[in-house]
């Protein structure tokens, strides 16, 4: 592979991964003014976190060394909801 495709794949990844990082600054900062806005919201949106780290959780033990990407995916989750709920406590790791 040339060095300008290595340089092209390069600035791709930096641009994809920035653009995950600024939807899920989005997504956690509308889930706080929810929470915030409307009583009782705010534990449906923590057990929807919940409900998406078992998952990831339980995709990346059920596939075990091929699990790839997926304990990163646990650890944005938990980031995610840290930022959501301003603890500093890690809820669990694979």
């Amino acid at each position: 592979m040339s060095e300008q495709a290595i340089e092209a794949l390069q600035r791709e990844m930096r641009r994809l991964a920035a653009e995950n990082l600024a939807q899920q600054f989005v997504l956690t900062c509308f889930f706080q003014r929810i929470g915030q806005a409307i009583p009782g919201s705010k534990i449906t949106i923590l057990q929807a976190f919940d409900d998406a780290a078992n998952h990831a959780e339980q995709f990346s033990i059920a596939s075990g060394r091929e699990a790839g990407h997926l304990p990163e995916t646990l650890r944005i989750i938990e980031q995610m909801r840290l930022m959501l709920v301003g603890e500093d406590k890690p809820r669990r790791e694979v």
